[in-house]
């Protein structure tokens, strides 16, 4: 037995597990009618992390509930765009979809704070404020007002911070510049004086290449190296001062979660929370081979200058203020982070 088979059937048996507790628990019938979900990713699910993350949740919940619970997953824009994921989920044409809450930072600001934050915490603090901050109940408030129900279930360490067909030596060099960045990031290039697109994965390199933008964030190594971003820029920065930890989602249509049963719920939870696990260790390797290749092909790894990531920082403490400002449901999710990460804060500051 190959030792993915054999982690394959711990992980199974373990969900079963608590499944069958849950619906013990609440005196459920054993045989609960079987869960079928569409999902669709927003990302190609060869792409590292974010897409192979998708794929590994429906591989693992199809194996590991014994046809409780069933995906059948698609690939990004088979069914619909990868920005509209979000909407055929609340219309109930797409039973779920596999996503990231800075796609819809248009609709709703305040979830961007779900989804990464410019300066915010890394991967452990970003979680630990989800589960035992009060993040979560905060986030899944604001979705079900949509009829949505989130489930996290990617997880990322720090992003890079970037590319750019011209070096960035000084505050200067980013007025004026068409960049493809998203969520709060795009706010505080915006304050910085580029001009911002949100482009999903797909359109990013074709624009690069025509010149249509002169640079871009995505994500982290291993990821930007099969979009192939350096054959056509040579200046690759860090840090990812713009997200210094990831998030992806589980979106289900509401009336579709609450049909299902306790058990089925706890499932799809569980192999999330483990599907995070996976995806935050699986790319360590493939980043550091990344970088190497970047290097072969003429890219200068380049770090940001203390004079431009400080001025990055201020313009990001400028943006959090004014969406507080205008928003009081930005605000409840800022106050409730920030208080979180002052509580954490004597043990990070040891830990760094």
């Amino acid at each position: 037995m190959s030792s993915l088979t054999a982690s394959r059937r711990a992980l199974r048996a373990s969900l079963l597990g608590a499944g069958a507790a849950a619906l013990l628990a609440l005196g459920a019938p054993a045989q609960a009618d079987p869960v079928k979900l569409a999902v669709q990713s927003a990302w190609p699910l060869t792409l590292p992390a974010s897409g192979r993350d998708a794929q590994h949740f429906a591989d693992a919940i199809n194996e590991a509930s014994g046809g409780d619970v069933s995906v059948q997953l698609y690939n990004a824009g088979a069914l619909v765009p990868p920005l509209e994921i979000f909407d055929a989920v609340q219309r109930g044409t797409l039973d779920a979809g596999y996503t990231s809450p800075l796609y819809v930072a248009g609709k709703f600001p305040a979830v961007q704070l779900f989804g990464g934050v410019p300066f915010g915490p890394d991967a452990v603090g970003y979680v630990g404020w989800l589960y035992n901050g009060g993040g979560l109940d905060i986030w899944r408030e604001i979705y079900a007002e949509q009829g949505v129900m989130t489930v996290p279930c990617g997880l990322m360490a720090q992003e890079a911070g970037g590319w750019y067909k011209e070096p960035i030596e000084s505050v200067e060099d980013i007025q004026g510049l068409k960049l493809r960045f998203a969520g709060l990031a795009g706010e505080v290039m915006k304050k910085m004086g580029a001009s911002v697109v949100l482009l999903s994965g797909g359109d990013i390199f074709p624009n690069l290449e025509r010149g249509v933008i002169d640079g871009t964030e995505f994500s982290m190594p291993a990821i930007d190296r099969q979009i192939g971003f350096d054959k056509i820029a040579k200046n690759y920065y860090v840090p990812g001062w713009h997200q210094p930890a990831a998030i992806n989602e589980l979106i289900i249509n509401k009336a579709k979660w609450d049909a299902m049963t306790d058990g089925q719920r706890r499932m799809i939870e569980l192999t999330c929370r483990e599907t995070m696990l996976w995806g935050l260790t699986s790319t360590y390797v493939e980043n550091s081979e990344a970088l190497d290749a970047f290097r072969e092909n003429g890219v200068e790894i380049r770090e940001f200058s203390p004079e431009v990531l400080a001025a990055f920082e201020e313009a990001t403490a400028e943006v959090m203020q004014e969406q507080a400002e205008t928003d009081p449901t930005f605000a409840r999710v800022w106050e409730s982070l920030s208080a979180y990460r002052d509580k954490a804060g004597t043990w990070e500051e040891l830990r760094r």
